[in-house]
C-alpha cells in the first residue's frame, strides 16, 4: 500500500471513530465525565489511529528527504565540508586567542566510501521501504515493497533513484554474539566481516566505554570504527561518549577529579603545571598524587599501601599508565591494557631484560589445571608425560594467535572476562584457554 492511500484510510476510519464516539456523547444515558468500556476503547482506537497518521507522514518525509539525498546529495557534502571548514577556523582562532572554544563533536560527513550499495540498501530498507515478511520454499524471507512503488515517477525525479524502488529479497541472518535470526537491515558488518544485529553492537560499544580492555570494540582483533556503516546502528548520544571515552583511554596518564562525588575525566588541555582543573566541579587535582592539595605534593599513603600490596604479593607495575597488574595465569609478557609491553618480572618494557619466558612453578600450576579439566585414570608415569607435554605446548604458544577453538559443552568459568556459564565455553585448541564467545570475538 502506497503513502498517499494509507493516510486516507487512517483519516477516513479516525473521522468514523470521532462520529461514534460523539454518538455516545449525545445519547445521554451515561453520567457526565465518566466513560463506559465502550468509549474507553473508542478512545484508545482514536489514539491508536492518531498515531498511525503520524507514522505515515513521518514515513512520507523520510521518503522525500532521500529523494533530496539521492538528487541533491552532492551539494549537501559541499555544504557540510565549508561548515566543517569554518569549524575549524573557529577553533584555531580560539586557541590563538588563548581562550577555550569549547566547540561541540565535528559533524560527520558521509562520503562516498561510505554509501555503498549495501548500506544504501539497508537505509532504504529502514526509512524508505515497508518491511512484510513472506515465506518461500528457500526459507524464511522478507520483501520490502517501496511505499511509493504504485505511484509514477514524480518530476524532477533521478532515474538512478526510481530504479532502486521495487520489491527486493532479502534472507534472514544470524548474528555473530547472540546467534539469534533477523533480517539483514539491522545488521551491521565487522571488518573482519563477522555481523552483529542492532542490539549486541550497541551493547558491545557499552561495554567499552566501562572497560578499556574491550576498549576499542573489536572482533577478531580488528577494531570496529565509528566513522564506518556501523554509524547508523548507534544512537547518536551513544557515539558522543564513545568520542569522549576515546580521548580518555587514549592518554595514558590520566588524572580523575579528586572530589569523589565527581571523579571526572579531565582532558589534557586542562592540565597545567601539574594541576588539573576539573571543568564540571572546578576541583584542583594534582597529577603526581591525584588528590586535592595547595602547596607541595604530600606523601601519598594510599598509593604507597597499594605499592606495598604489589611487593609482597608479586604485583607489577606498567611502565607506561603504572596500573598494578597481577598476573595469574600465563608467561612474563604481559600487555597491559594500555597496549603496552613489559616483563612481569622486572616490569621493564618487553625485550629490554633477559628474564626467562615462563616462571617454572606458575608454569606447572597452569598446567596442571589444564590436566585436570579432562580427568583420566593414567599411571604416575603416564599423567606425569601429560603434564610434561602441556608445560612444553604452552612454551610454544606463549604468543598464542588463538586461530582455532574448540566449543566444550558443561558450566565453565571465562578465563578473561570471570563470567560463568552455565552450557558452554570455547576453548583455544592452542594455548588451551577457555573464554565466553564474546570475549574469544572481542577481547583476544
Amino acid at each position: 500500500m502506497d503513502i498517499g492511500t494509507a493516510a486516507v484510510i487512517f483519516q477516513l476510519q479516525l473521522e468514523e471513530s470521532n462520529e461514534v464516539f460523539r454518538s455516545f456523547e449525545g445519547n445521554g444515558k451515561g453520567r457526565e465525565g465518566v466513560f463506559s468500556d465502550s468509549q474507553i476503547a473508542f478512545q484508545m482506537y482514536m489514539k491508536d489511529m492518531e498515531h498511525n497518521i503520524a507514522i505515515v507522514a513521518d514515513r512520507k518525509m523520510s521518503s522525500s528527504i532521500a529523494r533530496a539525498c539521492q538528487m541533491d546529495g552532492d551539494v549537501l557534502v559541499e555544504s557540510l565540508s565549508e561548515e566543517q571548514a569554518a569549524a575549524v577556523d573557529r577553533d584555531f582562532a580560539c586557541r590563538l586567542g588563548g581562550v577555550a572554544a569549547h566547540c561541540p563533536l565535528p559533524p560527520w560527513t558521509v562520503g562516498s566510501d561510505f554509501l555503498d550499495d549495501e548500506i544504501l540498501e539497508k537505509l532504504r530498507a529502514l526509512y524508505v521501504t515497508a518491511p512484510v515478511e513472506e515465506a518461500s520454499s528457500e526459507g524464511q524471507q522478507v520483501k520490502y515493497q517501496s511505499d511509493d512503488a504504485d505511484t509514477d515517477e514524480e518530476p524532477g525525479e533521478s532515474s538512478a533513484w526510481a530504479a532502486t524502488r521495487g520489491p527486493q529479497k532479502h534472507t534472514k541472518r544470524y548474528c555473530t554474539a547472540c546467534q539469534e535470526q533477523t533480517v539483514f537491515f539491522d545488521f551491521a558488518r565487522a571488518p573482519c566481516g563477522h555481523e552483529y544485529c542492532r542490539d549486541c553492537l550497541r551493547e558491545l560499544f557499552l561495554a567499552s566505554l566501562g572497560d578499556d580492555s574491550l576498549f576499542p570494540p573489536r572482533c577478531c582483533r580488528q577494531s570496529i570504527a565509528t566513522g564506518s556503516s556501523i554509524r547508523i546502528f548507534l544512537t547518536g548520544d551513544l557515539i558522543q561518549r564513545y568520542e569522549q571515552k576515546k580521548v580518555e583511554f587514549e592518554t595514558s596518564d590520566r588524572t580523575y577529579c579528586s572530589n569523589p562525588l565527581c571523579s571526572a575525566f579531565i582532558r589534557v588541555e586542562n592540565i597545567a603545571n601539574e594541576q588539573a582543573s576539573c571543568q564540571n566541579c572546578l576541583t584542583i587535582t594534582c597529577t603526581v598524587c591525584k588528590a586535592n592539595h595547595t602547596g607541595d605534593c604530600p606523601e601519598d599513603v594510599g598509593l604507597q599501601q597499594v605499592l606495598d600490596a604489589a611487593q609482597e604479593y608479586g604485583w607489577q607495575r606498567c611502565y607506561n599508565c603504572r596500573r598494578v597488574v597481577e598476573l595469574d595465569i600465563g608467561c612474563n609478557h604481559i600487555t597491559c591494557t594500555c597496549n603496552a609491553e613489559f616483563c612481569y618480572v622486572y616490569g621493564q618494557r618487553w625485550k629490554s631484560c633477559a628474564c626467562v619466558q615462563w616462571n617454572e612453578d606458575r608454569l606447572l600450576a597452569r598446567a596442571n589445571h589444564i590436566v585436570a579439566r579432562r580427568p583420566a585414570r593414567f599411571d604416575p608415569p603416564e599423567q606425569q608425560a601429560r603434564i610434561a607435554a602441556v608445560i612444553q605446548n604452552l612454551r610454544d604458544r606463549h604468543n598464542c594467535d588463538h586461530e582455532t577453538w574448540q566449543y566444550v559443552r558443561g558450566r565453565h568459568q571465562c578465563e578473561e572476562c570471570r563470567d560463568t556459564l552455565p552450557s558452554y565455553i570455547f576453548e583455544c585448541q592452542q594455548c588451551n584457554i577457555q573464554a565466553c564467545n564474546r570475549c574469544r570475538r572481542n577481547r583476544l
